[in-house]
């Protein structure tokens, strides 16, 4: 047998017996040990002959036969230091051989098959009774392969070789590891110090009988599929320790990495075999599938809104389907109802057609809605034909602030709107009114909210060209708080009166900075240039970037004609030096003389500030749009009300907002979570951590987000989720209300793409692969308890020989000399015989 001298040397063993033998250095062969022998024979003659016919008188013939046995005693202590006695020692080294087991766990084995056709299904039902009436999900078959009959399969892979089995993806993750069976029986003790190669990996070390730590059932979530990559991981981690052979169950859809050439040349450059077990159905798929479903995470109730999904197929081009619009409340049991359906022509493999449901709702709550396309009887892949995702419906009841510096025409019709819009609960502080003067609105106030519990209660705040006198650096401090920290909406509407007052107070600064726009502290010049008052209207202009935003949308009733180009009049505006570069900028000046360095002068802009949004509006003449119907003026306020306060709609409340780097994942993902929390007091909470829970359909599941040192009031963790569909994640507030301080967020878990484009097994692939490799074979699923026995016994052995330890010259050695010559010397003397 070949031995890897680096395992003996770099001690890659598992089990070492030292052993101890008395053996002579210079023991004579062949003729000289007859003749060693003859002499020594004469020798013990000649002794015995001399002392029985000793005469002298005073010694009976037993004493001189004692003597004559001690001088025997010297000549054979003579004779051994001749020979050179010596203690070697042996060092008996084993070094177990791996069988590494590599199950694929990417995204694709997550799948369910249906096998249509008869030689596809043959090779399955051996492990799968009932694949004729179901579809087969590919992680069961692996389950079934290795667990079934108390684990048979691994049990009889362990008999020769130790089993370490693997999982793969993207890269490698070790399971565990199974002892050889004939470890107990061949080597002395199973090794437990830290030298153990496999301890060396980090994968526990299980008997055959642990059936409890004998995991088969493992999870299907990796993006991609590189089998090159597990190869190579996957005999590194075996630890320079021979590899026996590589068993393989996967479908064989690499899409990532080495091809199969690559693979099969490594394993021929390092003598391994590929054992494969081909899992899956490897048919030509016939699938459909609901790729995306994309829809607002918020909608005020009665409004429309749209639900955008894509459907791909394969193998069923032209076809004809239905895709149903399903619609259910959140937390409630049944199967929901379907609300709407259209008819789809199935477009050709690998391309995807686009269908839009179009929806309004008119209750309050969380609903889901599942776009779906029956299972056709022939379909491969049966679990991808539907996905959900959650529109939260809120009460159009949003309460708004109004602060006015003057009763203007701006203001009039505003106030008016917001009053009898029924979607607004409103409030009116006119600063220029008296103190016992009526004041407008729904929700009357006899004074400017100024802490932070009167204030926090609304929504969005309106600026319409406020008096920048009456206004406090202490009701700034909260507002900026209310749209930083809560969620809050802030929009500025600027007008001729107190516009250049507003932007040079250093009592506005904090509302200045939050805003989306840097002021041009040369506004005065620039306004005493074009006029305070100008006759003739210009035209505004839309950023190609921006048409289609959410504040844009015009009434559908109007002409198809009518444009915000044609709408647009304005006459007065407040000059701003530039957007800033957060900022969204939604209409700019038509009048080519309205230009800086940095483009158009922004009449209105958007932007994200913490966790809520603010808008600026450079113009005091959106009532005169009214002259174009009062639908055009009361949908542009509205919508715009509607669109600052959303940031308070998306995950948060008053006392919190729950946030997430990207709206949909990928299964296998990291979702990053963060919240930003806080206490009663509207304080950033300071406790050490906080607990949230995540529903994705029936899996629920629990995980701690951790304060961050350096940030109030935040906290963050990190979670995978566990499989498909949509994810709701939930934190409640601690020492708040159950239904009210829940902030609430909600994101997509899809497959990955790659893994779904080829869903099928790569049959043909996999055998060319296998039989390129030195006794390596492919094997259907009802051929697999076979494979055990095909894989040979790959395990190392040695003996070393250390430096002997001599025994000849020991002082021991001379001191028996001389004792036995003493004692013979002695009685001579006391017998008379010298």
């Amino acid at each position: 047998m070949n031995v890897n001298w680096n395992n003996i040397l770099l001690g890659q063993v598992d089990h070492i017996e030292v052993e101890r033998r008395l053996e002579f250095a210079a023991l004579p062969t062949g003729w000289w040990t007859v003749a060693t022998m003859i002499v020594a024979a004469v020798l013990v003659y000649a002794i015995i002959w001399f002392y029985r016919r000793e005469g002298r008188i005073g010694a009976s013939l037993r004493v001189r036969m004692v003597m004559a046995g001690l001088r025997i005693c010297v000549m054979l202590c003579l004779l051994t230091i001749l020979f050179e006695p010596i203690i070697a020692t042996y060092l008996h080294r084993w070094v177990s051989s791996y069988t590494l087991v590599l199950v694929d766990a990417s995204a694709s084995m997550d799948l369910q098959d249906r096998y249509r056709r008869s030689e596809d299904l043959e090779r399955v039902s051996s492990v799968i009774a009932d694949a004729t009436e179901k579809p087969v999900r590919r992680t069961e078959v692996v389950d079934q392969l290795l667990g079934s009959d108390d684990h048979r399969f691994l049990r009889e892979l362990a008999e020769n070789n130790r089993v370490k089995v693997h999982t793969f993806a993207e890269n490698v993750q070790t399971q565990y590891t199974i002892r050889a069976l004939r470890e107990s029986a061949d080597s002395p003790e199973t090794p437990t110090d830290e030298s153990d190669a496999a301890s060396k990996t980090k994968s526990p070390i299980v008997d055959a009988s642990g059936d409890e730590q004998l995991i088969t059932q493992f999870q299907a979530t990796g993006a991609t599929t590189d089998i090159g990559r597990a190869v190579r991981q996957s005999i590194e981690k075996a630890d320079r320790s021979p590899v026996a052979g590589i068993v393989l169950l996967t479908d064989g859809g690499i899409n990532r990495g080495d091809s199969y050439g690559d693979i099969a040349r490594f394993a021929q450059d390092h003598e391994i075999p590929l054992h494969i077990v081909g899992v899956g159905n490897a048919a030509p798929p016939r699938n459909v599938r609901v790729a995306e479903v994309i829809a607002p995470d918020n909608v005020f109730t009665q409004d429309p809104f749209a639900i955008v999904t894509q459907i791909g197929a394969q193998g069923m081009a032209g076809q004809v389907v239905t895709v149903e619009l399903v619609e259910k409340q959140a937390g409630t049991e049944g199967e929901g109802q379907v609300v709407a359906s259209q008819q789809v022509t199935l477009p050709e493999d690998n391309t995807s057609e686009p269908l839009t449901f179009k929806h309004r709702q008119q209750l309050v709550g969380r609903f889901v809605y599942q776009v779906q396309v029956p299972v056709a009887e022939d379909e491969s892949v049966s679990d991808d034909n539907s996905q959900k995702i959650t529109v939260n419906v809120v009460d159009n009841k949003i309460r708004v602030l109004v602060v006015a510096g003057a009763p203007s025409w701006e203001y009039r019709y505003v106030s008016r709107l917001l009053e009898r819009d029924d979607t607004f609960e409103v409030s009116c502080w006119l600063q220029s009114a008296d103190d016992d003067a009526a004041r407008d609105g729904n929700i009357i106030i006899d004074h400017l909210p100024e802490s932070a519990e009167e204030l926090f209660k609304y929504d969005a705040i309106v600026l319409l060209d406020p008096d920048p006198l009456e206004i406090t650096p202490e009701w700034v401090e909260l507002a900026d708080r209310l749209v930083t920290r809560h969620g809050g909406g802030l929009i500025y509407a600027a007008s001729r009166l107190h516009a250049p007052a507003f932007a040079r107070d250093e009592a506005t600064k904090e509302l200045l900075r939050i805003l989306p726009v840097t002021f041009d502290p040369d506004a005065d010049l620039v306004l005493n240039q074009i006029g305070h008052y100008q006759k003739q209207a210009h035209p505004l202009i839309v950023p190609t970037s921006s048409q289609g935003h959410p504040v844009l949308k015009l009434p559908g009733d109007t002409t198809a004609e009518l444009s915000w180009a044609n709408v647009g009049s304005v006459y007065w505006h407040f000059p701003v030096l530039r957007e800033k570069p957060v900022a969204t900028v939604l209409m700019r000046h038509g009048d080519p003389r309205m230009q800086n360095r940095y483009g158009g002068h922004v009449l209105l802009a958007t932007q994200y500030a913490g966790s809520g949004r603010t808008a600026f509006l450079g113009i005091d003449s959106t009532w005169r749009w009214r002259a174009y119907g009062d639908n055009v003026f009361n949908k542009f306020w509205v919508q715009l009300v509607r669109y600052v306060v959303e940031g308070k709609l998306v995950g948060g409340n008053q006392r919190g907002s729950i946030l997430t780097d990207r709206d949909s994942y990928q299964l296998g993902d990291v979702i990053n979570v963060s919240a930003r929390l806080f206490d009663r007091a509207y304080q950033p909470l300071q406790i050490p951590g906080v607990e949230a829970e995540y529903t994705i359909g029936d899996e629920r599941g629990k995980f701690t987000l951790s304060r961050i040192a350096d940030r109030p009031g935040w906290y963050e963790a990190r979670f995978v989720p566990p499989t498909t569909g949509s994810c709701e994640l939930m934190l409640p507030i601690p020492d708040g209300d159950i239904e009210n301080d829940t902030v609430r967020r909600e994101v997509q878990i899809t497959r990955p793409n790659l893994e779904i484009l080829q869903p099928q097994l790569a049959r043909d692939q996999l055998i060319a692969l296998a039989e390129q490799t030195p006794g390596g074979r492919y094997y259907d699923v009802k051929e697999a308890a076979d494979l055990p026995h095909q894989i040979p016994d790959r395990h190392e052995s040695t003996t070393i020989r250390s430096r002997p330890t001599p025994l000849w010259d020991e002082t021991w050695v001379l001191l028996l000399l001389v004792g036995l010559l003493s004692t013979e010397w002695a009685m001579r003397k006391i017998f008379r015989l010298l």
